[in-house]
């Protein structure tokens, strides 16, 4: 987290102190002036000076970055108006702030700027339910389960938010299991995959690392990652795969290494069969939490949006590589006439689809090697000639025709009815109302 975050500091003072163009200055000026919340500026300038080195920043119509925000809104950085909405409708909500503490949200429709990859996205999450019901306190009789030969105590250290406060230590003493939850509470249903994590970090015991392990417990076997844990705080998780079941969160640890613990978190997400997910944390205090999912939606209007043809480009990553999720432009909220990138339920698949007038439906494929880190994916499309770009190739291609019946008009963070949100976070997005050539397409996405 701390390297992530200080190299990305690094590079922008570096381009900081060579001057971005009067251009770029300019435009996040205006950004500054008419944002409540206003951070990442380095890096978000970064993102659109890479616009302009290909020769695309003049022809972008619309240009988001995670930079200047306000209650329910996300402001472009290009134009200075038509912002994108976001609606949470929870205060359950937190991030990673830029000193990589947890942090909560406190007004619920205030969007979130993440720093968990080290430089600063706009994080969409679907919804979410942390079922660990005392994520913070693990003496509650029901919920912690400690077996022999293990002890939980308390100490006095910085907390992941950055708060000098007293949190629960773990020690296991000798051969043996040591269980979080109950039977049936962090369970699933209907085949769905499960995620679970927690923070750690060791407190004393011999050597500067411990082992510590996590996973699920049923019908008293144990499926467990294992982590080398230091003096700092990390973020250690498991993720199954659907059609399992569980009964009990697991956490164990080196003999007589002692751990710090916060933060214990247990969704169910996905379809059957798929793999779960960790999402950002959820804090509980005596009952499961639910955290809705991130609304962004009603960016654009149809003077900003090729009518027949244009591109969609953005830097993303998603949150898991399992099920589909989409950013969209679309017709009045509208499946029957969208152009979208889907980040499709095949592994590491990324789609580009056109849909016009509902009956005609053309998609293209391609592949990343991990979708859970930043690509750079640009979607041209226009009747006879679509394209699908991804970190400087063209690795799709389509000669099919297609008309649109009703103006694009809206851009969003789904798949251009309300559906398939994105579940992900997302560095920089971008909108042409007019195709670009391949030498600025592979120069856009390199």
């Amino acid at each position: 987290m701390a390297a992530g975050i200080g190299l990305g500091i690094s590079m922008g003072w570096t381009y900081a102190k060579k001057g971005f163009s009067a251009v770029i200055e300019g435009l996040f000026a205006v950004l500054a002036a008419r944002s409540t919340y206003f951070e990442n500026a380095n890096n978000s300038k970064l993102s659109v000076q890479e616009l302009e080195t290909a020769g695309v920043l003049d022809k972008a119509s619309i240009v988001l970055t995670p930079t200047g925000y306000s209650e329910d809104v996300i402001h472009n950085v290009k134009p200075n108006s038509g912002d994108m909405t976001h609606i949470l409708a929870s205060n359950a909500a937190t991030r990673i702030n830029k000193d990589g503490l947890v942090a909560t949200v406190l007004d619920r429709d205030i969007p979130r700027i993440d720093y968990s990859k080290g430089e600063g996205a706009i994080l969409a999450e679907t919804q979410a339910v942390n079922r660990m019901i005392y994520s913070e306190k693990f003496d509650e009789t029901g919920t912690w389960a400690p077996q022999s030969n293990s002890n939980i105590s308390t100490t006095t250290t910085d907390d992941p938010e950055g708060n000098t406060t007293t949190v629960f230590t773990f020690e296991e003493t000798g051969p043996g299991q040591y269980n979080l939850g109950f039977p049936g509470n962090i369970s699933h249903s209907g085949g769905r995959g499960l995620g679970v994590s927690i923070w750690v970090k060791k407190v004393s015991g011999i050597g500067d690392t411990g082992v510590f392990k996590i996973g699920k417990l049923y019908n008293m076997t144990e499926d467990l990652e294992t982590y080398t844990v230091g003096s700092e705080w990390q973020r250690v998780t498991w993720e199954s795969t659907g059609g399992t079941s569980a009964s009990h969160m697991v956490l164990r640890g080196g003999v007589g290494q002692v751990f710090a613990i916060w933060g214990a978190q247990a969704e169910s997400s996905g379809g059957y069969g798929q793999k779960g997910t960790v999402t950002s944390y959820i804090r509980t205090l005596g009952n499961a939490i639910t955290r809705p999912r991130d609304n962004y939606l009603n960016g654009g209007s149809a003077s900003l949006i090729g009518a027949q043809e244009g591109v969609l480009y953005m830097e993303s990553a998603a949150l898991s590589d399992t099920g589909s999720r989409a950013i969209a432009l679309s017709a009045a909220n509208s499946a029957a006439n969208r152009v979208v990138i889907f980040y499709s339920s095949a592994s590491n698949t990324i789609q580009g689809r056109v849909q016009a007038s509902t009956t005609t439906t053309i998609p293209i494929n391609g592949t990343v090697s991990d979708a859970t880190d930043f690509n750079k994916i640009a979607f041209k499309y226009k009747s006879g000639d679509l394209a699908l770009w991804i970190n400087g190739s063209e690795v799709a291609t389509s000669t099919a025709s297609f008309t649109f019946n009703a103006a694009l008009s809206e851009l969003a963070f789904d798949q251009g009815n309300g559906t398939l949100q994105m579940n992900g976070l997302v560095k920089q997005l971008a909108v042409f109302d007019e195709v670009l050539s391949d030498s600025e397409l592979a120069a856009l996405t390199s």
